[in-house]
């Protein structure tokens, strides 16, 4: 899978200053060259055409997070802004001469767009202090961030994953509150939140017995999702076949054998600490088998197919199931 593509914007200075933080941030992340992720920038006129220069760029780019930074005088944290709401009220002109009162940024459109980044998810371990605020204002930072939303949810626009493009505005105080490089601190960490996910290939084992039941195994409590349900299987080593890697984990997981047989159905799933591609393949337990034994696994299962869904299951094995019914 590709690398991560981000585009990070600012904003040029505006009101009669020379100077933008937002515009300093970006430049100088841009002079870190990391190579982590593609990274396109822009600096985007304090205007009308600028409030609409991110809504062109993400209909015709594949993008995988879209990071707003502007400046703010009234934050003395960095806020991430949770919701871009559709009203403009300006209480000074804009670069372009604008000074609009009390009217929608885009007529018959909803009140407002969410953040499309889920800000409860994030971590403890942020290296600033933040506040999540719900008022981006109502000057140009906000009607950017509305045209942003609303074309990504128009358009249904999605990242690699295939989740609701990302996008967040962020806020930044001056500099005589939090220092230039502990806010670019802040910036990296939410890029690393949003888009570095470890993508992990793992395979699965639909085993089935002459009965027409599929095993089934509860993970134990030294295990991630201790107490979920799950189809056999495990990550798979670099380099490794997927047959060759499939036979081994059934093996370190239930010392038994198997033959495979065909291959099932892939599905992928992010979860909030990576991102897993899931190649699932039909098997039978070999004749010659060593008895099954539990290794990593509280207890097992022989189940009808119609009767899977009554477990509680692991997400990316319960995105199998509906496969596995429309085989049988």
């Amino acid at each position: 899978m590709r690398k991560p593509r981000v585009l990070l914007t600012g904003f040029e200075p505006f009101d009669n200053s020379s100077f933008n933080i937002s515009e300093k941030l970006v430049s100088e992340i841009k002079r870190l060259e990391i190579k982590e992720y593609e990274l396109k920038t822009e600096i985007l006129p304090v205007n009308e055409e600028g409030s609409k220069t991110v809504s062109k760029l993400i209909s015709s780019n594949d993008f995988d997070f879209i990071l707003h930074l502007g400046f703010s005088n009234k934050a003395k944290k960095i806020h991430l802004e949770s919701r871009a709401v559709n009203k403009i009220n300006m209480n000074i002109k804009d670069n372009s001469g604008r000074e609009i009162k009390n009217k929608l940024i885009v007529n018959d459109e909803l009140d407002e767009y969410l953040s499309t980044v889920n800000l409860e998810e994030f971590n403890a371990e942020f290296p600033v202090d933040f506040l999540i605020s719900s008022d981006a204002g109502t000057f140009v930072c906000n009607e950017t961030y509305f045209r942003t939303l609303k074309t990504i949810n128009s358009n249904q626009i999605k990242d690699r994953f295939n989740r609701t493009l990302p996008c967040l505005f962020v806020h930044l105080p001056s500099e005589e509150f939090i220092k230039i490089s502990d806010q670019i601190k802040m910036i990296l960490w939410i890029l690393k939140s949003v888009v570095d996910k470890k993508i992990i290939n793992v395979v699965a084992a639909i085993i089935s017995n002459q009965n027409g039941e599929v095993l089934v195994a509860k993970r134990n409590s030294q295990q991630p999702h201790p107490g979920k349900w799950e189809f056999p299987g495990g990550k798979l080593k670099q380099n490794e076949g997927d047959k060759e890697g499939l036979k081994r984990e059934i093996l370190e997981e239930l010392m038994i054998d198997i033959d495979i047989l065909s291959l099932c159905g892939e599905v992928e799933h992010l979860y909030e600490e990576y991102f897993v591609n899931l190649k699932a393949m039909n098997a039978k337990i070999a004749l010659d088998s060593p008895p099954l034994k539990l290794i990593v696994h509280d207890e097992v299962l022989w189940l009808k197919k119609e009767n899977l869904e009554t477990l509680d299951w692991l997400e990316a094995n319960k995105k199998l199931i509906k496969i596995i019914q429309n085989q049988s």
